[in-house]
């Protein structure tokens, strides 16, 4: 009994594995068939079928078999080189802005714009069909949009803030001779108040000398501060020139996004439903190509 329990057994697992090993190769067949025939929309629903049936078809319920879907996470690269011509080429009609680098099999950096100083934006992901944006770099476009309506630029606040230190250093260095003068005088009151001072000094004494001694050390922190005013004010210099530049940059890129998008929401919008927009172009495409076919017949 117990040796025929066993077999049954056996015969039940070797069953479930010949029906495991069936779905697997089912499924590479059909990815490789899909490769084959250039199908990107076919490879795009074999390799994640719940957000197909989600996004594409509208269904919900639609579990993604992983146990299947593993098979090919070792060629995740590959995979995303060959679907990549059809997707870069999509996006540069849909996102005529951006410009796509290949720094290793199947990864993609993003660019914003062809000018100078172009900001490298984040990475495509082709096999998700989705951008990654850079936080920091995103952020900064965001902003920007929301300070145009003030009729403020990203960096106005703090270019306004640098001249107003550098205008402060420059008035350090012009009134040196005047700042002399000042201290000579506060020296000689300071030395005449010293001489009338005596073992009984009054209240009004000692504040006045204590006024004196601040005054003198505000100069010697002026005079300080003046000593290395002409190599902060070229560091400034600097740094506006470089706050004004990205500013430059960030304005050639809100440019882009209108003129494609009409709005920063609306460019959040088709980031969201870049997949989606993607997917139906490529259904299109096949619709296209099914009636070549028929009209060379």
């Amino acid at each position: 009994m117990a040796n025929e329990e066993h077999e049954n057994r056996a015969v039940e697992i070797g069953s479930l594995i010949e029906r495991q090993v069936a779905i697997k190769i089912k499924y590479l067949q059909e990815l490789n068939e899909a490769i084959a025939a250039h199908q990107d929309r076919q490879i795009y629903q074999l390799l994640d079928n719940q957000r197909y049936a989600k996004e594409i078809e509208h269904r919900e319920q639609q579990p993604n078999d992983q146990g299947v879907m593993s098979l090919v996470d070792d060629l995740a690269d590959q995979l995303s080189n060959y679907l990549s011509e059809k997707l870069i080429k999509y996006l540069g009609q849909a996102y005529p802005f951006f410009y796509y680098e290949e720094y290793q099999t199947g990864h993609y950096r993003i660019y914003f714009g062809n000018w100078w100083d172009r900001r490298q934006f984040g990475e495509l992901d082709v096999l998700n069909v989705r951008f990654s944006f850079d936080p920091t770099e995103y952020e900064k476009l965001r902003q920007s949009f929301e300070l145009a309506r003030e009729n403020k630029r990203f960096n106005s606040d703090r270019i306004a803030e640098i001249s107003k230190q550098n205008d402060h250093l420059q008035d350090l260095i012009d009134h040196q001779r005047e700042r002399e003068d000042r201290r000579q005088q506060v020296e000689q009151q300071l030395e005449d108040i010293n001489s009338r001072s005596g073992i009984f000094e009054s209240s009004k004494n000692k504040e006045n000398r204590q006024e004196l001694v601040d005054q003198l050390q505000k100069i010697e922190d002026e005079e300080q501060e003046a000593r290395t005013a002409n190599k902060m004010i070229k560091e400034n210099e600097q740094v506006v020139l470089s706050l004004s530049k990205e500013n430059t940059i960030l304005s050639y890129e809100q440019k882009s996004i209108m003129d494609t998008f009409g709005s920063f929401e609306d460019f959040e919008l088709a980031n969201r439903n870049l997949y989606a927009n993607y997917l139906a172009s490529l259904d299109g495409d096949r619709h296209e190509e099914k009636q070549v076919s028929e009209d060379e017949q």
